[in-house]
């Protein structure tokens, strides 16, 4: 191997490296909604932003762009995607059931540690959830929910469906929240819905876990009412 092909393979490296810095960078800011539906992306803003080139920032939306988070207009300029109600239910339905799938496989498969690391997800969620109000607890919930459900599609074995869980069916917060109910009360719903997904995963019962994350999922299903509701909260 020369020198010259030595240093090719770092900067292809380093570009790669760049690339996956700017893509999770921009995801998070658009599914947190800190990035709302209808902002400009703005190449140079977020090269100096995150910290790179504009090169992987160009690559990063492209990806996003083919997950339907990123719509790229003419010129290659990017906005965030909006979600009319229709895309929301269809996103949460599919989601339903791939993650049901994910959950049947999971029971028959799922590693000791695995079942730990789950319970004690849940546990600091549900600490979190209780010293800090339902408000407060709200970023570090979204991380640690995030991780629970990584956590059972990785544990079902199934590569494919791990990455279509986890490049794509997601729905940025501000989306959500215009169309379900308060915060509040799906949060607390969730904990105990946690707990039942838990529960037939240590029964190592896929029946039972397929119909407990379907029921989890389902019961967030966004609404008109849901939308409605916070109109009138708005007024």
């Amino acid at each position: 191997m020369t020198n010259e092909t030595t240093r090719d393979d770092a900067k292809d490296g380093t570009t790669q490296s760049a690339v996956e810095t700017a893509y999770h960078r921009i995801r998070h800011l658009i599914l947190t909604g800190e990035m709302r539906s209808g902002d400009k992306l703005l190449e140079n803003q977020l090269a100096v932003a995150i910290g790179v080139s504009r090169t992987p920032i160009r690559e990063a939306l492209n990806r996003l762009s083919a997950e339907g988070l990123v719509v790229l207009e003419r010129y290659r300029r990017g906005i965030v995607a909006d979600f009319s109600l229709d895309d929301a239910i269809e996103i949460f339905r599919l989601r339903a059931i791939l993650e049901g799938h994910a959950t049947s496989r999971a029971a028959t498969r799922i590693s000791e540690a695995d079942l730990q690391r789950l319970q004690e997800l849940e546990r600091v969620m549900e600490t979190q959830f209780e010293e800090l109000g339902w408000n407060e607890h709200l970023e570090g919930f979204d991380r640690l929910n995030t991780e629970f459900h990584a956590v059972i599609a990785a544990a079902a074995e199934s590569p494919r469906l791990e990455k279509i869980l986890a490049s794509s069916l997601e729905l940025p917060a501000s989306i959500f929240n215009r169309y379900s109910e308060p915060v509040e009360v799906r949060t607390r719903r969730t904990h105990a819905q946690h707990r039942e997904i838990l529960a037939a995963l240590k029964a190592r019962n896929p029946e039972w876990a397929q119909a407990a994350m379907n029921a989890h999922l389902f019961s967030l299903l966004p609404t008109a009412s849901g939308s409605l509701e916070h109109e009138d909260g708005a007024k």
